[in-house]
């Protein structure tokens, strides 16, 4: 199976890394060098209005911010859908784009904000031969899931990678049977 953008990495539940340990990653760029991705469901502890202020928005909502992951971790990065678009966004899949840049900021403290969305601190970013290594191993260390659903991608409790195992196993139950 292929990585591309719009797959979903699912942390192996029994083979992962333990650094990795219950992650769910939105593949956003994948090319023969390197892929790269959202952690959907790591939270963080920052505070977005303190983060909107350091560039100079008036914040007036309360959002919750995911960590991506280590890389790149001072840019903010939006997830959203695709009926919304900042100076420097990215379409990923048919339904999502990707957006960060300062005009997007201001948008978003204007109220000019799209259908669904979800802010990032930093990416995940792996060399492509090491991640197709991990994902062929005897003992694969994450599960490719091709086509999630969009309603798995926007769920955002605490049980997102719980859904995100069920929602693999059926669809390899699917191909199979």
């Amino acid at each position: 199976m292929q990585i591309r953008p719009g797959s979903l990495l699912i942390a192996h539940p029994v083979h992962s890394d333990i650094k990795y340990t219950e992650h769910v990653v939105y593949i956003t760029e994948s090319s023969p060098m390197n892929t790269s991705g959202l952690t959907l469901n790591h939270l963080s502890h920052h505070d977005l209005r303190k983060l909107m202020e350091h560039h100079g928005v008036e914040w007036p909502i309360d959002n919750t911010v995911y960590i991506g992951g280590p890389v790149n971790t001072g840019a903010l990065v939006m997830l959203h859908s695709d009926d919304w678009y900042s100076s420097n966004t990215m379409q990923i899949d048919k339904n999502l784009s990707m957006s960060s840049d300062d005009l997007m900021i201001k948008k978003l403290g204007m109220g000019n904000v799209p259908e669904w969305y979800r802010l990032f601190l930093g990416c995940e970013s792996w060399d492509a031969d090491d991640l197709a290594h991990q994902l062929k191993k005897a003992k694969p260390e994450w599960l490719l899931l091709a086509n999630p659903s969009r309603a798995l991608i926007e769920l955002s409790d605490k049980s997102l990678w719980h859904h995100a195992v069920a929602e693999y196993s059926q669809d390899v139950f699917d191909t199979y049977f």
